[in-house]
């Protein structure tokens, strides 16, 4: 018996110490998972938190201030441009009307100078030249 007793001594105490590291180890997870006594380290963890938001918040009021500032440079962008359409359209208008007056003064000068010369053809510069 006390050879069986000697042999399960060290049984027992690894029993016994197994079972007091499985508590420890219960009281740890309680306390991570929020219910426990270990309240500083969830403390530390919103601090964590809270700081982060503020760098993030103090992140996005600057992205915010650089956007409504550009807003500015945009709307002044949209009326340059606005305005060089509206320009380009008159000159291509005014361009059109020219083509067309030039067009016409061309074929009066060539039938004016066919009345004049009689069979003599007009000069290769002016016969049916379109300007432009």
């Amino acid at each position: 018996r006390s050879e069986a007793r000697t042999r399960a001594k060290p049984m027992a105490d690894r029993a016994a110490a197994a079972e007091a590291r499985i508590a420890q180890l219960a009281t740890r997870l309680d306390a991570l998972e929020g219910g426990g006594g270990a309240g500083g380290s969830n403390a530390a963890v919103e601090e964590a938190l809270k700081e982060y938001q503020k760098e993030v918040l103090a992140r996005l009021k600057t992205i915010r201030a650089q956007i409504s500032g550009d807003g500015g440079d945009v709307e002044t962008i949209k009326k340059e441009r606005d305005e060089a359409l509206a320009e380009n359209a008159a000159l291509k208008a005014q361009v059109a009307k020219q083509t067309y007056r030039i067009n016409h003064l061309v074929k009066a000068l060539n039938a004016e100078e066919a009345k004049a010369g009689g069979s003599e053809p007009p000069p290769p510069s002016r016969r049916g030249s379109t300007c432009l």
